[in-house]
């Protein structure tokens, strides 16, 4: 294969969706790589009386709880669907900004297993309106980062206004904590667990988890 009629053809394998590899040898012909297996994800959203609710959008974290943005959102009869997702194991969350929230008897997030050609379904049962507490601010804990939700920067700052409530959930499988700051410390947070601070003065207040000391550092800036 001359260098003309190669670059044909990965133009055409490209515009075609297709993924190939190249052999070591020079000259040596293009070879298909075997697709990574899949499985199918969807799920549906529903009030307490289990009616379907088309509000909110779910994220699906990997293992360890970080959340790369993958979203899909509840469409008007309350289904989402992600398509084919890599198998492998990872986690659902739920997010309702100020629309909706999964109360604190159901689980969120949602641990799943996608197995080649079969299908994952998740129902997440939620309540309808704001928070009565006031405005919310998500922090996940996971290993070995906080995120601010729905897709922050790891270990960064996280801006919010003056009385907001800011809520830490370990979506890890490990013990962590949040140390620093007005509020002092958590104490323990386990897997599903949650630590809350409703902020009462203005500033920028470093924090750790004293459990994974210099991998875990972050900070919350409180603006007027």
């Amino acid at each position: 294969m001359n260098r003309r009629r190669f670059i044909a053809g990965v133009g055409a394998a490209l515009a075609g969706g297709s993924l190939f590899g190249l052999a070591s040898a020079c000259g040596a012909e293009l070879t298909a790589l075997v697709p990574s297996p899949t499985g199918a994800l969807h799920g549906t959203v529903v009030d307490a009386g289990g009616v379907p609710r088309g509000v909110g959008r779910v994220y699906l974290l990997n293992q360890n709880g970080f959340n790369p943005g993958v979203h899909a959102d509840v469409d008007g009869t309350g289904r989402f669907d992600f398509g084919a997702v890599p198998t492998g194991a990872y986690q659902l969350r739920f997010w309702g900004a100020s629309q909706a929230s999964v109360p604190e008897t159901f689980p969120n997030p949602v641990p799943i297993v996608v197995s080649t050609d079969t299908t994952t379904s998740v129902q997440f049962v939620v309540a309808l309106g704001e928070s009565k507490d006031g405005p919310e601010q998500e922090i996940y804990l996971g290993e070995y980062f906080f995120q601010a939700q729905p897709t922050g920067q790891l270990n960064g700052n996280t801006t919010v206004k003056l009385g907001t409530t800011v809520c830490w959930y370990n979506v890890g499988g490990m013990l962590h904590d949040v140390s620093g700051g007005p509020w002092g410390s958590s104490g323990p947070i386990v897997h599903g667990g949650s630590f809350m601070w409703t902020s009462d003065r203005l500033g920028t207040f470093p924090y750790r988890c004293s459990y994974h000391g210099a991998q875990m550092l972050a900070t919350v800036t409180v603006i007027a």
